[in-house]
């Protein structure tokens, strides 16, 4: 059975691991009082800033929210696909509200969502983006002093600049892309991806990488030195800056992603749902993000935290004109296929 707890212990859901054992509470306002709506999210420090600012918005409504986490979709296809979802709000990679769109996801009636300073490249039929970010070379300023690494080309240069790289072993999370830019492939040109350029330049840094599976073994590893440099979430690699590590950013093509809010096919609380979606969205919620993690806003009328360590992570501070779009339509068509291909390069 998953936890279930009133506001008062929200903090100490946000608190534990929720990755292995999942959490579930009802926050905001009374029992009773009101609609209630379920999200399932990722848990952590961006769930707690939802409580603190969305969930409590809609308290004022009247509608709890009852959050569930992890946001496991393999549970997400089972609910939708026996006919009976108990989550109304799914926080998902964008690709997936594409790939999935009235499959898993409900398509969106835009009229109800407030979308005044969102992109409306980056939403799609079903989903919203919910904040940006970039998949981002970081590299310890320690060992590589006043000539550092200026670009992907020199993450897969280990003759000019020797040490360990870190990759989180996911195909999604950037490899074929930044080694393809590496090889010369112009940003605007990267898909369809070509697999074998990209694994030819992989495989000359197969010898110096270390693969990581978990956001905390990717924080651990730039905190104690066992990498010089990696393909980083910005998220864990401020992390391991603000716990002392001397990490710099290189901002030379940084690959931009989103994260997006798709509401279930089926959804028990429909309206509720989208009144969560416009809450996340809303200022407020946007400008604490910024304030608490190293993520831009997906609302452009938030403003940016003043935070100068915090900064230096977040993809819209240090926009250079040299910045990588992900393309989420040929991620959300390619995506197992890439997969396996994937698989296969590291297990080979």
């Amino acid at each position: 059975m998953r936890n279930r707890r009133l506001l008062s212990a929200l903090a100490l859901c946000a608190a534990v691991s929720v990755s292995a054992t999942g959490c579930f509470a009802t926050v905001g306002g009374d029992a009773g009082a009101g609609g209630t709506v379920v999200f399932s999210n990722t848990g952590g420090a961006l769930a707690s800033i939802f409580a603190d600012t969305a969930y409590k918005q809609l308290a004022e409504q009247g509608i709890q929210v009852a959050e569930e986490s992890p946001n496991n979709e393999a549970k997400l296809t089972a609910m939708v696909e026996s006919g009976t979802p108990t989550w109304d709000v799914f926080y998902a990679s964008p690709y997936r509200t594409v790939a999935k769109c009235d499959v898993l996801f409900e398509k969106l009636d835009m009229s109800r969502i407030n979308t005044d300073g969102l992109d409306p490249e980056l939403t799609s039929e079903c989903g919203v983006p919910v904040l940006k970010s970039a998949f981002l070379l970081v590299y310890n300023a320690d060992k590589y002093g006043d000539r550092p690494p200026q670009s992907w080309t020199d993450f897969y240069d280990t003759t000019n600049f020797p040490g360990t790289r870190g990759i989180m072993n996911y195909a999604k999370d950037a490899g074929m892309e930044t080694a393809l830019l590496a090889s010369g492939v112009p940003g605007d040109q990267l898909y369809p991806l070509d697999y074998e350029r990209a694994f030819a330049t992989l495989d000359t840094i197969r010898p110096s990488v270390r693969f990581y599976e978990t956001g905390a073994q990717q924080t651990q590893a730039l905190e104690s030195g066992e990498v010089d440099m990696m393909l980083a979430w910005p998220g864990r690699a401020y992390e391991a800056a603000k716990n002392g590590a001397n990490l710099k950013v290189v901002w030379n093509q940084p690959l931009y992603y989103t994260d997006s809010l798709g509401i279930v096919k089926g959804a028990p609380n429909m309206d509720e749902a989208y009144e969560l979606i416009n809450a996340l969205i809303d200022v407020p919620t946007q400008e604490e993000i910024m304030k608490r993690q190293p993520y831009g806003a997906a609302n452009a009328n938030a403003q940016p935290s003043e935070d100068p360590l915090l900064n230096s992570f977040i993809a819209t501070s240090n926009v250079t004109g040299t910045e990588v779009n992900r393309d989420n339509e040929w991620w959300a068509a390619n995506l197992d296929e890439a997969t396996q291909r994937w698989t296969n390069w590291v297990n080979r």
